[in-house]
């Protein structure tokens, strides 16, 4: 048994839960609990945890919310390092394993994560390679983010003179503000942010930078300020290390809806996380590119979505703003009901 808690928010989506713990129940090594924040009203039933008699298990209600569930179990939890899995992962056995050897090697490290396979067109893909120039070139204008290797055929003076920036600053966040993650060596990489979904935390760590519970029930974009508040170090992606994320469709916004609240989360931080370096008139300006494309693309969606980020954005007008006067106490268990379950 490993010093590891997991937090699992879940709401609604009783089978791929269940299709987690099973993943889990077969881990080559144990944590030493499993919390459940649960939002839902269609849960698994007790008869299906009872399937899981290797696994200690907590459910913790919550109000609907996916930052405030997380907050609630990383709150409740006893371990000093924190699994934070979202509910439609597949873990494989090893992968547990793969993280915690990592740790034991590098001390150092205070945030690991496997590299996150979704699928796209039918196979599991963890990285968007660049293979064309003209792809590359309108993403440095606008400042855009790059989401892996640089692979262009074409090499004249100017592209080697983009390679070579990209190549100088590493694993960065762009002055737009979006995550340029072009480097992969070996056997791990550092990168400032990446998607929180299946990794292990120190629980210090996420208590010095909580899940922001002012963003919308859905959470787009909340890993973008909890990684802002981590220590330079960053965190360490183990190459060899691999989860599967089935991308539920059960609960999940519709594309231009995730897009808007992604890009406004963005902002949100900008505005709140000023030594972030992100500038406001370079995320208009790269909003500016990705409208292009989807306009290119005819797709009439998110295209009306970053138009609505831009005029919100421009104008000072991102709902978020709002709220940040009036944060929501994070020193206290965020749920709705004190009382929680221990399955055996």
């Amino acid at each position: 048994m490993i010093p590891v808690s997991v937090v699992i928010p879940t709401c609604n989506r009783p089978q791929a839960l269940i299709a987690l713990l099973d993943c889990l129940s077969h881990s080559a090594d144990m944590p030493q609990e499993i919390i459940i924040v649960d939002s839902g009203d269609r849960g698994p039933g007790p008869e299906d945890y009872a399937r899981f008699g290797r696994l200690s298990l907590v459910r913790l209600p919550s109000r609907r919310s996916l930052c405030s569930q997380r907050n609630s179990g990383i709150l409740a939890a006893r371990s000093p390092w924190i699994f934070i899995c979202d509910d439609d992962m597949e873990v494989p056995p090893d992968y547990l394993r793969k993280l915690w050897t990592h740790i034991e090697r590098h001390p150092e490290a205070g945030a690991v994560s496997g590299r996150i396979l979704q699928q796209v067109e039918g196979q599991w893909q963890a990285a968007y390679p660049i293979y064309s120039s003209r792809e590359l070139l309108f993403r440095y204008v606008f400042g855009l983010g790059i989401w892996g290797n640089i692979q262009c055929a074409d090499d004249n003076g100017y592209l080697r003179k983009i390679k070579r920036s990209y190549a100088r600053k590493g694993n960065h966040i762009a002055r737009s503000g979006w995550p340029v993650i072009t480097a992969f060596p070996g056997e791990y990489f550092k990168t400032p942010v990446w998607g929180l979904g299946a990794s292990l935390i120190r629980k210090e760590w996420l208590l010095g930078s909580l899940y922001d519970e002012r963003l919308e029930a859905h959470g787009a974009g909340d890993h973008y300020g909890v990684a802002s508040g981590f220590p330079a170090e960053g965190i360490h992606v183990v190459n060899e290390a691999v989860v599967y994320h089935h991308a539920s469709a059960v609960n999940r916004l519709e594309p231009p809806r995730q897009y808007l609240l992604r890009i406004l989360a963005l902002d949100y931080f900008r505005e709140m996380k000023p030594w972030l370096g992100v500038h406001k008139g370079w995320l208009l300006w790269s909003l500016c590119g990705s409208l292009l494309l989807f306009l290119k693309k005819r797709d009439l969606g998110m295209a009306r979505a970053a138009l609505h980020a831009i005029g919100s954005i421009a104008r000072g007008h991102n709902p978020y703003y709002r709220t940040r006067k009036s944060p929501r106490p994070l020193d206290r268990p965020l749920v709705d009901s004190p009382s929680k379950s221990r399955f055996v």
